[in-house]
């Protein structure tokens, strides 16, 4: 709100009418648009009524003839410039500028989501753990209880970040044909399952980046790897079609230990990492700094074994995310960047 600092930087508690007439420059023959300026600094909590001074007599447009000011003290003139700096949607309602505390607490994701707004070329949706790491290089930003409620005083929702909840699914697998010779990819997270699902369905994918692949498999995190034999069982009610396994994860210690122990309890199926996948989570991953993974209890776990068709350089990267316990989600990879194939 553009009102605010005049308003910090004019020294004062209280404020008379006529002053604030001249502090908001506005005519004093312009009456409403004073009541429309002064009520809209009421509401957004940045002025109160000293209701004891009385009204100015005009019944259309009543004001009190002297106002509190509320901003806060303590709240500097460049937290306030910052504030006006930030993409319009952000200041729409109002919030941020009567609780300059707010964005102070959070400056660094306000900003984030500010510079998004700001660079932002379509409104294609994607999930929300997609858009969180979109916006913030985390993915589960938006899941925070604290910032959904920043952004719900901001009038900021779902709709206007253009994300969507992936629905709880009814399947564990989409396969639009049954074959004798299948090839499946599975996924360890539920989003890109979802939208990969989305490819095959609405757009016709029957490739993923340049991969051939004849349905997809929601691993559902560790639940594929917990139970010996659970994929050749899942093989064996389709009929016993010769199935080959792709398995696409996040880049972390436990998304590769996933895969082996998955491996290990089907150890009579064809099944492999989905490279292509994880090349374009080292692309995308390459120019970022990597948030720690939530695992901490496979140190010194070597995977050597699991990425020798890996180049020298996606190796190198690769034994970085692993030695420092990085973390790389398959959130990285939005719907978006799927669908360019």
């Amino acid at each position: 709100m553009n009102n605010m600092k005049p308003l910090l930087e004019c020294g004062r508690k209280i404020i008379t009418l006529d002053d604030l007439k001249s502090l908001l420059r506005i005519s004093g023959a312009d009456i409403s648009e004073l009541y429309e300026s002064i009520t809209s600094l009421v509401n957004n909590g940045l002025l109160e009524p000293v209701k004891n001074s009385g009204l100015n007599g005009n019944k259309k447009y009543p004001l009190y003839k002297k106002y509190r000011i509320k901003a806060e003290e303590e709240i500097s003139t460049d937290i306030v410039d910052k504030i006006g700096r930030l993409h319009p949607s952000l200041l729409k309602s109002g919030y941020l500028s009567a609780h300059p505390k707010e964005y102070e607490n959070n400056c660094v994701l306000i900003e984030k989501l500010s510079r998004y707004l700001f660079k932002r070329t379509t409104n294609v949706p994607v999930s929300r753990k997609e858009r969180s790491f979109e916006i913030f290089g985390r993915e589960k930003i938006l899941d925070d209880n604290t910032f959904k409620t920043l952004l719900h005083n901001m009038e900021i929702s779902k709709e206007n970040l253009c994300f969507y909840d992936t629905p709880e699914y009814c399947f564990h697998d989409y396969i639009p044909a049954r074959k004798e010779r299948m090839v499946l990819l599975i996924c360890e997270n539920k989003d890109i399952w979802f939208n990969i699902r989305r490819c095959m369905f609405e757009d016709g994918f029957k490739s993923l980046f340049g991969v051939s692949i004849d349905g997809v498999v929601y691993g559902n995190g560790n639940k594929v790897s917990q139970k010996q034999g659970a994929l050749i069982e899942y093989i064996r009610f389709m009929g016993e079609p010769d199935v080959k396994f792709l398995y696409w994860g996040d880049i972390d210690r436990e998304g590769f230990d996933i895969f082996r122990r998955t491996r290990e309890v089907n150890a009579s199926l064809d099944m492999e990492l989905f490279i292509p996948g994880y090349r374009k989570m080292l692309e995308k991953a390459r120019d970022i700094e990597l948030e720690p993974s939530p695992s901490s209890k496979k140190d010194g776990m070597s995977f050597d074994d699991l990425i020798m068709d890996f180049s020298p350089a996606e190796k190198e990267f690769l034994n970085f995310v692993f030695t420092e316990n990085k973390l790389i989600p398959q959130e990285i990879i939005p719907y978006t960047l799927l669908s360019e194939r």
